[in-house]
C-alpha cells in the first residue's frame, strides 16, 4: 500500500510506504513499513519490521529534457488562459 497518510484502528497485514502513519487504539498492524512519522497510540500493535522513507532525489534538468519541460509548461499555462478567455 502507498499513501500519502494512513490511518489504521483495525487490522492491515502487508507492506505500507506512507509520510505519516497512525495506529490507534484499536489498531493492529503486522509486517513491513516505511515512514517517516509513525505514531502508535496506547493499545496499538505492531508486529514486523519499521525503516525511514528514501529521501527524495532532487534532479536537475539540462539540455533538451529542460527545453522539453519548458515547452510543456509554457503550453499548459496558455491552455489555461485560453480556457479563462472563454469562459
Amino acid at each position: 500500500m502507498y499513501a500519502k497518510q494512513l490511518i489504521i484502528n483495525g487490522m492491515m497485514d502487508g507492506n505500507c510506504h506512507a509520510e505519516h502513519i497512525q495506529v490507534l487504539a484499536k489498531g493492529r498492524v503486522s509486517g513491513r513499513i516505511w515512514s517517516n512519522n509513525l505514531s502508535i497510540e496506547p493499545g496499538g500493535k505492531f508486529f514486523g519490521e519499521a525503516a525511514e522513507l528514501p529521501e527524495k532525489e532532487v534532479v536537475t534538468l539540462k539540455g533538451k529534457a529542460q527545453d522539453s519541460a519548458n515547452t510543456k509548461e509554457n503550453n499548459t499555462n496558455n491552455e489555461k488562459r485560453l480556457a479563462r478567455k472563454s469562459a
